[in-house]
C-alpha cells in the first residue's frame, strides 16, 4: 500500500476495528514493538495489509454468547532448541467460555492467543503437539514460562531472575539451562512475546 506511515496505520486500524497502536498489534498478533519497527522503517508489510484484510472479511463471525474466539497462530514456537520464525500466519481459531477465561486462568481474553508445542525441552510442564495459551506482555514481570523472542529465534522457556540478568531454565533436566545478560535482555534482539498461562493437549 502507498502512502505515509500514517495513512497505512490509519487504514490498519480501520481494517481491524481498533483504535489505539496496542490494540492494534494484539489483533495481528505483533508486538507494540513491531509497530514501532515499521513507524521507523516509514513501512508497513504488504502481508499485514493482507492479513488485515482477512480479519476484517471474518469479523462479522462471533462466538456464542459467553464465548470467546481466541486466534491460534500457527508458529515454529520451539521448546527445544529454538526454531527460526520466518512469518507469523494466523491459520485458525479455538472458542472458549470467557467465565474460565477470566475466573480460572484469571486472564483477559482479549489479550491471549493460542501456539502449538513443538520440542521436548519443556517436558512434562508442556508437551509436544499440545497447544499453550499465551498472555500477552510487553516484558518479563516474574518467574514463569514465557515466550521469547532472542538472536531471531522464537523460543518457549521458563525465565527466572539472576544477578546477571535472565536464567533461562528448560524443565527437561538433560537440557543445560543458559543465561541472557542484562545488556542482551535490553537489546532489540530481545523481545518477550508472552507468558504461558494454560495448556492442552489430545490424549
Amino acid at each position: 500500500m502507498k502512502g505515509s506511515f500514517e495513512e497505512q496505520l490509519k487504514e490498519l486500524k480501520k481494517l481491524t476495528n481498533t483504535s489505539k497502536n496496542v490494540d492494534l498489534a494484539r489483533v495481528l498478533g505483533k508486538s507494540p514493538k513491531t509497530i514501532s519497527n515499521w513507524k521507523h522503517r516509514n513501512h508497513i508489510p504488504d502481508d499485514i495489509f493482507i492479513k488485515a484484510r482477512d480479519i476484517s472479511q471474518k469479523g462479522s463471525m462471533t462466538a456464542p454468547h459467553g464465548y470467546v474466539e481466541l486466534p491460534f497462530f500457527e508458529v515454529e514456537v520451539s521448546a527445544g532448541h529454538g526454531a527460526l520464525v520466518e512469518r507469523e500466519e494466523l491459520s485458525s481459531s479455538m472458542v472458549f467460555s470467557e467465565s474460565y477465561l477470566r475466573n480460572e486462568v484469571g486472564v483477559n481474553p482479549n489479550n491471549i492467543l493460542l501456539m502449538p508445542i513443538k520440542g521436548d525441552s519443556m517436558h512434562p510442564t508442556l508437551k509436544h503437539g499440545g497447544v499453550m495459551m499465551v498472555h500477552r506482555v510487553n516484558e518479563f514481570a516474574d518467574d514463569g514460562v514465557y515466550v521469547f523472542r532472542f538472536d531471531s529465534r522464537l523460543m518457549v522457556k521458563r525465565l527466572q531472575y539472576s544477578k546477571a540478568g535472565l536464567k533461562v531454565v528448560s524443565d527437561n533436566e538433560t537440557y543445560e539451562p543458559w543465561e541472557l545478560s542484562k545488556e542482551e535482555v535490553q537489546a532489540e534482539d530481545f523481545e518477550v512475546i508472552g507468558k504461558v498461562v494454560w495448556t492442552g493437549q489430545r490424549m
